[in-house]
């Protein structure tokens, strides 16, 4: 009996000191400090932020994102203010019309409007069961969506009805761009083109790009010269509007993913931090000295000296012009 007791205290005494050992512990352990982490929740960048396009009117400039992610700046980039849309849709593609409203496509067929730089956004559906892509304003204030199906919607009242015109083809369209009022281009699947010399009225379906090319952009420069970029770092450039399509050679396999243009340069964006400029007739890497740690995704002129560019895992910086 003796022993059983002696046993219990011994145990007793055991916890004892075991709780008194945490306490002491406790009170040895230096206070939490969460000011590091509260400066890195209060910057607008953050180093999650997957941003997939820009579109720019005047001085202000605006990024789209998955998640929700809206960013816009009123002073050439140097300062950025964070919208997160409610639900955090994924957002595919940003685009500004000449009379200065910008359009967010959603992959949820919904497009978000704002009339006033930015500051809110307005949400509407897009009346498709199809998946949607890629999105443009064209020079007389239409909106434009592409999907899957060749599928390609129009909009003049800022999204509120919308006019379908399909091809009927099993292909996604992967990019769009009015060059003027009349002239639009789209590519897709497969090598295809599409374009139209009506403003949209009606499309016309052209030889595709030779062996099943994929365009994740297009760029023309006026109605017979332009380009598209896509994986492996191929990039093709027409001279007759699309009809036929000739390989340039880029210096680089990387997958390609954004075009610009910035005075007569050429530049493109791609995966793990890619750069390129073309300038006459070759294609040259940039070193533009930021420490991607992902994809680059677009890439648009602030002014005739600077670039920004955006991507995945935060990436948004603004870069000199290279001449």
């Amino acid at each position: 009996m003796r022993s059983q007791l002696n046993i219990r205290m011994a145990s007793v005494v055991r916890i004892f000191c075991y709780f008194i050992l945490l306490l002491m512990m406790a009170g040895c352990e230096a206070p939490l400090d969460l000011e590091g982490v509260k400066q890195v929740s209060q910057m607008p960048v953050k180093r999650f932020d997957r941003f997939q396009s820009i579109a720019k009117h005047g001085d202000v400039l605006v990024v789209a994102g998955f998640g929700g992610t809206v960013m816009v700046s009123t002073d050439g980039a140097k300062q950025w203010t964070r919208h997160e849309l409610p639900d955090a849709p994924d957002l595919l593609e940003v685009e500004v019309c000449p009379d200065g409203t910008f359009a967010i496509l959603d992959s949820r067929r919904k497009i978000w409007i704002s009339t006033n730089g930015g500051s809110s956004w307005d949400v509407k559906d897009i009346d498709t069961q199809d998946a949607v892509t890629s999105l443009t304003c064209g020079p007389d204030d239409r909106l434009w969506v592409g999907g899957s199906y060749t599928t390609l919607l129009g909009s003049s009242d800022q999204g509120d009805t919308w006019d379908m015109t399909t091809l009927d083809e099993d292909a996604m369209i992967t990019d769009i761009q009015f060059v003027d009022e009349q002239f639009g281009v789209a590519v897709g699947e497969f090598g295809m083109v599409i374009t139209s010399n009506d403003g949209g009225e009606t499309w016309e379906l052209l030889s595709n790009i030779p062996n099943d090319f994929y365009p994740h952009a297009v760029l023309f420069i006026d109605r017979d010269n332009g380009y598209v970029v896509g994986l492996n770092g191929k990039v093709l450039s027409t001279a007759d509007g699309g009809v036929s399509w000739d390989y340039q050679v880029s210096g680089t396999e990387a997958p390609l993913y954004g075009l610009a243009r910035q005075g007569d340069a050429i530049i493109a964006v791609g995966e793990a931090g890619e750069m390129l400029q073309l300038s006459g007739d070759q294609w040259q890497r940039v070193a533009h000295g930021m420490p991607v740690r992902s994809y680059l995704r677009a890439v648009l002129p602030i002014d005739d000296q600077s670039l920004l560019i955006a991507g995945g895992a935060g990436a948004l910086f603004v870069v000199a012009a290279q001449n």
